[in-house]
């Protein structure tokens, strides 16, 4: 109760005022106190999409798979996990009758299909439901790069490069397309962490060891205000990504460093 009191003073409303009329900054500031928020923030912008203008709701939606994949990242091998892809699969179905035709439908739809396949197989010993959709997951990532590969900050590319590069040749990991896809999506959206971390990866997958020292050292020299491509935004609040990104990349220069 005391939770639900100051949550309402910070949002400054009423509880019974937010329940009838959320809105998007509302929902934002939910998305940035993280945690037990995340699965909330998701709620409400449903709340607010129920209320909008077809035009506005792609953002919407954007907002709320960007929190569910967040719950994903945050809370692996848990119950929250699994309940955000479920959600999330439904939103994406819902998504579609609106805006199939774009290149977000295809990224997000992608997105959280990998989550569930790879989900599924977590404890198996060959990650069968990864395999059976692996097809699909690349032709929708590519129809995105098509139509608009800034989705995301350039996330059509990351999740394509990062697939290949951890996919063995056998079933069609490019790693000379990975590092294609991922140097694109560094020298085009640098303001955010994952392109960094990625990048390097797969110059060290391909033996490039001094460049992926190279973008690594100037990773970690940039601060969260450098790592942020939607300034002023809550629902952005991409601090924890940065510390576990940094944290990621720290572990990649000391292997690279005792090599």
């Amino acid at each position: 109760m005391k939770k639900i009191m100051l949550l309402s003073f910070l949002l400054g409303v009423t509880v019974n005022t937010y329940a009838q009329t959320p809105s998007t900054q509302n929902c934002d500031l939910l998305y940035s106190h993280r945690g037990a928020d995340l699965m909330a923030a998701v709620d409400c912008y449903g709340s607010v999409v129920a209320a909008s203008s077809v035009d506005a709701q792609k953002n919407l939606f954007e907002r709320s798979f960007i929190a569910l994949s967040a719950i994903v990242n945050d809370s692996p091998k848990t119950q929250d996990e699994i309940d955000a892809i479920s959600k999330a699969l439904k939103l994406v179905d819902d998504f579609s009758k609106n805006f199939s035709n774009t290149a977000g439908f295809y990224y997000w739809r992608a997105v959280f299909v990998s989550f569930d396949a790879i989900q599924r197989d977590r404890g198996s010993v060959l990650p069968r439901h990864l395999f059976g959709v692996i097809k699909s997951l690349q032709q929708d990532l590519r129809q995105a790069i098509s139509m608009d590969p800034t989705v995301h900050v350039w996330g059509p590319n990351r999740v394509l490069g990062i697939m290949h590069t951890q996919m063995p040749g056998i079933v069609g990991g490019d790693k000379v397309l990975a590092e294609k896809l991922l140097a694109e999506a560094y020298q085009k959206a640098p303001q955010i962490c994952s392109n960094h971390t990625a990048y390097a990866k797969i110059l060290m997958v391909n033996g490039k060891d001094a460049d992926a020292k190279s973008v690594l050292t100037k990773f970690l020299s940039l601060s969260d205000a450098d790592l942020n491509p939607y300034q002023g935004e809550p629902l952005r609040n991409l601090k924890p990504e940065n510390d576990r990104d940094r944290k990621v990349a720290k572990d990649m220069l000391d292997q690279l460093n005792n090599n």
